[in-house]
C-alpha cells in the first residue's frame, strides 16, 4: 500500500515536472515572438467573430449544464431543478478559471449540497454523478476527436494524433467495460461496512452510466456541446485571420492538454501544446497563434466569470425560494 506521504511527494514532483516541462516550452516559445507582431495580430482582430465566439462558448457550456443535469436525474438528484443544476455548471466553470487542478469542481459540489434535495446520501451521492459526468464529458471529447480525425485527416505532423486519441478512448473503454463486468457487490464485498455504504452512495450517484436510455440522451447532449465549442473555436480562429478548419485541430489540443490540468484554465500549458501543433500543421506564424491562444483565455474567463456571476444571484434566490416551501414540497 502506498502511503499518503508518499502520493504526496509524488504528486508534488509530477505537477513540478510539468511546470518545469511548461516554463521552458513558453521560454523556447517566447524567443521565436515579435512583441510587434503580436500587438498587431491583436489591433488586427475582428471584433464580430469575436462576439460570435463568446455566444457559441455560452451555448456550449449551458448544453453541458444539460449533460449535467442529466447525470443528477438518473443519479436520484432530479429534485435538484434544469436552472439550478445548469447555475451550478456555470459556477464551476468560472471558478475552474481562476483555480487549478480542477479546484473549481469543489464548487459545483459545494453549491448542489445546498439544495434541500441532497439530504440523502450528501457529498457521496454528489461525487458519484460528478463522477459519472466526467466520463462522459471525456469519453464524448475524444469520441468527437476521433471520429472527425478519421473523416477530416488532420494535416502534417499532427496526423498520427487521431491514433492517440483512438487509444485513449478505446482504453477509457475497456475500463468502464471492466468495471461494469466486475458490479458493485463484488467490488465492496470486502469493504468496512462504513467505507462500503460510502462508496454505495457513490455508485448510486453514478446511476446514469448503467441506464442505456440516458446515457444516449447525455451523449447526444454532450455531441452538441462539443460541436458549439468548436464552432468557438473555429469563429475566435477567423477574428484572427486564420483557418477556420484549424479548429479540430485546436479542439483535439484543448482536450488533450486538459488531461494535465495544474494552471487555472490550462494557461500555460495550452500555449505550449498549441502553439508549436498549428505553426507545424498549418505554417502559421508563432506571433498569430498565441495571440489567439491568449484569446482563447480570454473569451472562455469573460464568459465564465459572466456567467457564474448570473448564476450565483440566480442561486441565492431560487434556494430562499425553495426552503419557504414546506418540508415535503422543498424536497
Amino acid at each position: 500500500m502506498i502511503r499518503p506521504a508518499a502520493m504526496d511527494r509524488r504528486r508534488a514532483a509530477l505537477i513540478a515536472v510539468t511546470l518545469l516541462g511548461t516554463g521552458l516550452a513558453v521560454y523556447g516559445l517566447q524567443a521565436a515572438i515579435d512583441p510587434g507582431a503580436l500587438g498587431a495580430a491583436f489591433a488586427a482582430v475582428r471584433w464580430e467573430w469575436i462576439v460570435l465566439s463568446a455566444v457559441a462558448y455560452a451555448v456550449s457550456q449551458t448544453t453541458a449544464g444539460l449533460v449535467w443535469r442529466v447525470g443528477l436525474s438518473a443519479g436520484g438528484l432530479g429534485a435538484v431543478g434544469r436552472g439550478h443544476a445548469i447555475g451550478t455548471h456555470w459556477m464551476a466553470r468560472g471558478a475552474g478559471e481562476l483555480l487549478p487542478a480542477q479546484l473549481g469542481e469543489g464548487v459545483r459540489v459545494a453549491t448542489v449540497r445546498r439544495h434541500p434535495a441532497t439530504s440523502d446520501g450528501g457529498c457521496a451521492r454528489i461525487a458519484g454523478s460528478l463522477g459519472a459526468y466526467k466520463l462522459i464529458d471525456g469519453i464524448g471529447n475524444f469520441a468527437v476527436v476521433g471520429l472527425l480525425t478519421l473523416v477530416i485527416p488532420l494535416p502534417g505532423p499532427v496526423a498520427n494524433l487521431r491514433w492517440i486519441v483512438l487509444g485513449v478512448l478505446a482504453g477509457a473503454l475497456t475500463f468502464g467495460l471492466i468495471v461494469n463486468r466486475v458490479g458493485l457487490e463484488r467490488a465492496t464485498a470486502h469493504l468496512p461496512r462504513r467505507v462500503s455504504h460510502a462508496v454505495e452512495n457513490v455508485v448510486n450517484g453514478a446511476a446514469l452510466l448503467g441506464d442505456g436510455r440516458r446515457v444516449a440522451g447525455a451523449f447526444a447532449l454532450h455531441g452538441l456541446s462539443a460541436t458549439a465549442r468548436i464552432v468557438s473555436l473555429g469563429a475566435l480562429l477567423l477574428a484572427f485571420g486564420l483557418p477556420f478548419q484549424a479548429a479540430l485541430l485546436v479542439f483535439a489540443v484543448l482536450v488533450m492538454a486538459s488531461l494535465i490540468p495544474i494552471s487555472p484554465g490550462g494557461v500555460g500549458v495550452r500555449e505550449a501544446a498549441l502553439v508549436p501543433a498549428l505553426v507545424a500543421a498549418y505554417g502559421l506564424s508563432a506571433d498569430s497563434v498565441l495571440a489567439f491562444s491568449l484569446s482563447i483565455q480570454a473569451t472562455v474567463l469573460a464568459v465564465s466569470l459572466l456567467g457564474g456571476l448570473i448564476a450565483l444571484a440566480h442561486h441565492h434566490t431560487g434556494l430562499r425560494r425553495v426552503r419557504a416551501l414546506p418540508g415535503p414540497a422543498a424536497v
